[in-house]
C-alpha cells in the first residue's frame, strides 16, 4: 500500500474552520492551536517532569526520549490522549471513528547535541494506510532558540521520499538528505514550530519535518499522540500494533478497547533495558 496523502473534508469542520482545514491539505500541517488552559498545561509539565524524575531514578540506559508508546501503561498519558479538545481537532481531519496508537515525548534538554533529521513518519510507522495525523503537545515553551520542530509545508504531497541513515548525533535513523535545499525552492521556507506550552499542531504522516540541536539553556519537551481512522489497520507482520491503541471515539473496527491505566507504570521497558 502506498505513502500517499488523503485531503481532509472542510465541510465537515466544527472545531477547526474550514479555512484551517484547506490549509492543511494545502501545507500539511496547522498551528499553534490553543488546547489546554493554563492550570492543565501546568499539571501536564509538572506530571511529565514527575515521570521523567521516576524513569532517571531507575538508572538504566534510558535517555528523555525513552517515554515512548506508555499510553496503556501511564493514566495521566491515556488521560491526555482523550482530552475533548484535542479530540475534536483531530475528529474535523480523520472523521468520527478514532484510535490513538502511539504516543511519545520528545524531550530535548537544555544542551542537546541530538538532532531530529528531516524525515517522513510515515515511514517509519507499521499502520496503513498512511492517514495518521499528530498532535504535538507543547509540555514546554517552544522559542525560535530551544529547537522547535521545523516543517517543510507542502511535502506531504510528495508520496515518499528517499531516505538515507542518519549519521552523527542523531535522535531517530532516518535521514532524507538535503531536503530544505531539494524542497524550499519549489514549495517555500522551512516553518517554525514556536508554540506556548498547552498549545498544540496538528501534522500529516507525509509531512518532512524535523528539529536542530537544543543549544539553549531551557527545555523544550512535546508529547505527540499518533492519531488515525479505526478502518485503517496494521501492515502484515505488525498486527501487535492493534491491541496496543486507545479507542477514543466511535467504532473500534478491529483495534482492542483497552482500559485507563490503574495508575503510572514506567517498569516494562526498565526491564528490557536492566536485562
Amino acid at each position: 500500500m502506498p505513502i500517499d496523502f488523503e485531503p481532509a473534508t472542510p465541510e465537515r469542520a466544527r472545531t477547526l474552520t474550514p479555512a484551517q482545514v484547506r490549509s492543511f491539505n494545502e501545507q500539511g500541517y496547522i498551528s499553534p492551536l490553543p488546547a489546554l488552559t493554563h492550570e492543565e498545561a501546568d499539571a501536564s509539565r509538572a506530571y511529565f517532569d514527575g515521570l521523567l524524575e521516576s524513569m532517571n531514578a531507575m538508572q538504566d540506559r534510558r535517555n528523555a526520549y525513552a517515554i515512548m508508546s506508555y499510553h496503556n501503561r501511564c493514566r495521566g498519558i491515556y488521560d491526555l490522549a482523550l482530552h475533548p479538545r484535542l479530540l475534536d481537532y483531530v475528529e474535523d481531519l480523520l472523521g468520527p471513528d478514532l484510535v490513538c496508537w502511539s504516543s511519545h515525548y520528545f524531550c530535548k534538554l537544555p544542551g542537546d547535541p541530538k538532532r531530529v533529521p528531516w524525515h517522513q513518519d510515515a515511514t517509519y510507522w507499521p499502520v496503513r494506510p498512511t492517514r495518521t495525523v499528530t498532535v504535538w503537545l507543547a509540555i514546554d515553551d517552544v522559542t525560535p532558540d530551544n529547537a522547535p520542530m521545523r516543517f517543510l509545508p507542502g511535502t506531504h504531497r510528495l508520496g515518499r521520499v528517499d531516505w538515507k541513515p542518519a549519521t552523527g548525533e542523531v535522535a531517530l535513523a532516518q535521514e532524507i538528505p538535503d531536503a530544505e535545499a531539494q524542497f524550499t525552492k519549489s514549495l517555500g521556507a522551512p516553518f517554525d514550530n514556536v508554540m506556548r506550552a498547552g498549545e498544540i499542531s496538528l501534522h500529516a504522516s507525509t509531512l518532512v519535518h524535523g528539529s536542530e540541536p537544543n543549544t539553549s539553556d531551557t527545555r523544550r519537551c512535546g508529547l505527540t499522540f499518533r492519531y488515525l481512522p479505526s478502518w485503517c489497520g496494521a501492515k502484515p507482520g505488525a498486527e501487535r500494533v492493534l491491541g496496543d491503541a486507545i479507542v477514543c471515539r466511535g467504532d473500534s473496527g478491529a483495534w482492542r478497547r483497552n482500559p485507563r491505566p490503574p495508575g503510572d507504570d514506567l517498569t516494562p521497558i526498565h526491564n528490557a533495558y536492566r536485562d
